[in-house]
């Protein structure tokens, strides 16, 4: 079974007798305007609904315990680690220093790969739109990259998330955002691999 929010949410949807659209149409009704497409984006996990548009769901849905009907009980969550997430972001943009001293140990469950060792937030825009400001990514702590992968660096004594790109002899950090240009590394740069992105 699937326990993610948004299956939840569909399932509560179907169960009370309504489709997509007439969600969207009812929602609109109440004061809360949303289209077709919101309503699906929050069943497949890409939006949330805010906290009152939430409360309307489940009026709408009929649904009085909102933690028994979106927290499922232990036994169906799946196995949970703690991975650490380290509290300075690096940058998608401008770099931060990584630092491996400062971290919160956090809960874990299948949403995360099992590959995963650590994680940390992304800073700034240059990764978007895979990653975006904000945003946590999962890191398998490895110390080499293959050309094409993405991962988690030390250049020069700053902290990116970037994908690693071979040419010949040259080396660079490239964002997924074409308005940054490439990072050339070369043989007088500090460049360390902290680890390869996997989610």
């Amino acid at each position: 079974m699937d326990n993610s929010f948004g299956s939840r949410l569909s399932a509560h949807r179907k169960a009370a007798g309504f489709n997509q659209t007439q969600v969207a149409r009812r929602m609109t009704a109440a004061g809360f305007p949303v289209r077709t497409q919101a309503v699906s984006k929050w069943e497949t996990g890409q939006t949330m609904p805010s906290a009152r548009q939430l409360v309307e769901l489940c009026r709408l849905y009929g649904i009085r315990d909102v933690v028994a009907a979106f927290d499922p009980p232990a036994a169906e969550r799946g196995p949970i680690r703690v991975l650490p997430l380290y509290h300075l972001a690096v940058s998608a943009g401008t770099g931060e220093f990584l630092d491996g001293a400062g971290y919160d140990s956090v809960e874990v469950g299948e949403e995360v790969s099992p590959d995963a060792d650590f994680g940390v937030r992304i800073a700034g825009d240059s990764m978007e739109p895979r990653f975006v400001h904000g945003q946590i990514v999962w890191v398998h702590r490895q110390q080499e990259l293959q050309s094409g992968q993405i991962g988690i660096f030390l250049f020069n004594g700053a902290g990116y998330c970037k994908r690693l790109e071979r040419r010949g002899e040259r080396v660079e950090l490239v964002s997924l955002n074409p308005r940054y240009a490439p990072l050339p590394v070369t043989a007088a740069d500090e460049l360390r691999v902290f680890g390869k992105v996997v989610g």
